[in-house]
């Protein structure tokens, strides 16, 4: 009954509202499905058993029919030969099964009861399964799509980065040539220094010249 108990709450739950609520959506619903499933499989063995003994029921009232008539017959056979204590016993074996026929009978009503329950039990469970596995197709779908997504982003921000670090290489590299350039085109200090002392020497030579021809 447990069994029935715990499958009657997942066909009535609303699968959106349990969704909402579960940690892990994807999960819950795999859980759910295969409840669903052994439940299944046990509706299936429960209504193959029921139909199993009802079938052996309704042979054993056509039986007690065939019984009850043959006692008839035997009443009416012991009357006729004058043994109304036979016919008494026979009269008595037939009501006996008359009887039984009446308790056989509400117990076939019970099983058409129980089967058509199960059945209909068995049909909403189907339904129910069907609504979860569409409901796990989806959710792996959407789990696939942001998974692609996600290494999507990735792969632009990888690529983002790669182009950054490329564009700053550049800029070092002009820099660097730039500064390199600098220095070639800027005298060193020493021949600054020697270009100083050879304007000084002509200054002084000219200096020397002109006070000679004075």
């Amino acid at each position: 009954m447990n069994t029935f108990k715990r499958l009657g709450d997942i066909i009535s739950s609303n699968i959106n509202s349990l969704l909402d609520r579960a940690e892990n959506p994807e999960k819950m619903v795999d859980f759910s499905i295969r409840k669903l499933e052994d439940s299944r499989n046990e509706i299936k063995a429960t209504i193959a058993s029921k139909k199993a003994q009802k079938d052996n029921l309704q042979r054993k009232v056509i039986e007690e029919r065939e019984n009850m008539a043959r006692w008839a017959e035997r009443a009416h056979l012991a009357v006729q030969k004058g043994r109304d204590d036979m016919a008494r016993e026979a009269i008595a074996a037939r009501q006996e099964l008359e009887k039984r026929i009446k308790t056989d009978e509400e117990s076939l009503k019970s099983f058409d009861g129980a089967i058509n329950s199960l059945e209909t039990t068995l049909l909403k469970t189907d339904e129910k399964l069907k609504e979860m596995k569409a409901k796990s197709s989806e959710l792996k779908a959407r789990a696939r799509c942001a998974s692609e997504r996600i290494k999507a982003h990735r792969e632009i921000e990888k690529s983002s980065d790669s182009e950054w670090l490329r564009k700053i290489e550049e800029l070092n590299y002009r820099i660097e040539k730039l500064e390199c350039e600098a220095d070639i085109s800027s005298p060193s200090p020493e021949k600054e220094t020697t270009f100083e002392e050879m304007e000084r020497d002509e200054a002084i030579e000219e200096e020397l010249r002109r006070i000679k021809n004075a």
